[in-house]
């Protein structure tokens, strides 16, 4: 029982209390981020994105990449954590990581299927609708990355929404689209044009993994979140004026696509032109009634990209245990045991 103590123990005061402390923090440097009001909701949204998943993702790349290297014993991992009685100094770190990652694939199944993807259809209206989105982008040069990226679902409560995780493409209902006009439905498509540009879907699988991995955390951050979310739907109108699209026709397909009754909000798609209450599409319309009055002015130069700062985190953080040392783990290893002996008879 004794050998179980740190890798249960450990891995269960990683995710009961290293990451809730984690997201206490993460919620202070946001609330300092989200004060600037003189710039806008949409300022420094990249760098809140790093704050609200790094908080979960970071400490738990530590913690996996400092039992591997207290696991080392001159034999690659995986000979250190199956031969046990030649390298026992790395038996408990062994577990641990594996009990750690056990815990990290179970939030990460969980956030997957939390999308909620819709369903692609072959339906003759779906055919019809199918022809007549290809024609909306062939005749509008700024959609051209849509291009074989388009696809028609008869679900009747899905709108327009972005899918694919490492190859996005875009869904749109035909119930839908037979209430809009093509005008609404190009400057709809423009919106989600930014979204397959980004790789939201993938960015937002990660945001919802970072708070189903961290359930104690999750109560600090879920408001940031909320916010972060509204304020990238907002960039992603904006993006798409400055692309051309019709601030007026967008703002009205938004509003077609704010469905006061749905599927219920865990199982609707998180990168989608619809919104789960109406607080969202009110802002984001309120932006576009604005920018038609006067239009967004083009940015210099394009906005940094999250994902290379993200992994550039990732990989100085899996690197700081190999040349820093494992001194917190040591500590959690040293307390795990000490417990038990606290509990035991």
């Amino acid at each position: 029982m004794t050998e179980a103590a740190f890798p249960l123990l450990g891995a269960a005061f990683v995710v009961l209390v290293v990451l809730p402390a984690c997201a206490l923090v993460a919620r202070f440097l946001l609330t300092w981020l989200e004060r600037d009001e003189a710039r806008g909701p949409l300022h420094r949204l990249h760098l809140r994105y790093v704050v609200l998943t790094g908080s979960s993702v970071l400490p738990l790349a530590w913690f996996l990449s400092a039992g591997l290297h207290q696991a080392e014993s001159g034999q690659s991992e995986l000979a250190c954590l199956i031969d046990h009685e030649a390298a026992g100094l790395c038996f408990e770190p062994g577990f641990f990581v594996l009990t750690l990652a056990f815990v990290v694939l179970v939030a990460l199944v969980r956030a997957a299927r939390s999308s909620g993807d819709a369903r692609a259809s072959s339906s003759s209206a779906a055919h019809a609708l199918l022809q007549r989105l290809e024609r909306v982008v062939s005749a509008r040069p700024s959609l051209v990355e849509l291009t074989h990226r388009l696809v028609v679902t008869d679900e009747e409560d899905f709108a327009l929404g972005t899918q694919g995780w490492l190859s996005p493409r875009v869904l749109v209902g035909t119930t839908f689209a037979a209430r809009v006009s093509d005008e609404m439905l190009a400057s709809a498509l423009a919106h989600e044009r930014e979204h397959v540009l980004a790789r939201d879907p993938l960015r937002y699988l990660l945001l919802r993994f970072a708070l189903v991995v961290n359930p104690f955390g999750r109560l600090l951050l879920e408001p940031h979140v909320a916010r972060w979310q509204a304020a990238r739907e907002a960039h992603c109108d904006r993006a798409a004026v400055v692309a051309g699209a019709a601030p007026l026709a967008l703002a009205d397909a938004i509003v077609r696509a704010a469905r006061p009754a749905g599927r219920p909000a865990a199982v609707q798609p998180a990168v989608a032109l619809g919104a789960r209450d109406t607080a969202v599409p009110k802002l984001r319309v309120g932006l576009l009634l604005a920018f038609a009055e006067r239009a967004p002015a083009r940015c210099c130069a394009p906005s940094p990209s999250t994902f290379p700062l993200a992994l550039t985190l990732l990989f100085v953080t899996l690197l700081l245990p190999h040349q820093a040392g494992t001194l917190a783990l040591d500590v959690l290893h040293t307390s795990a045991e000490r417990a038990l002996t606290y509990v035991s008879p």
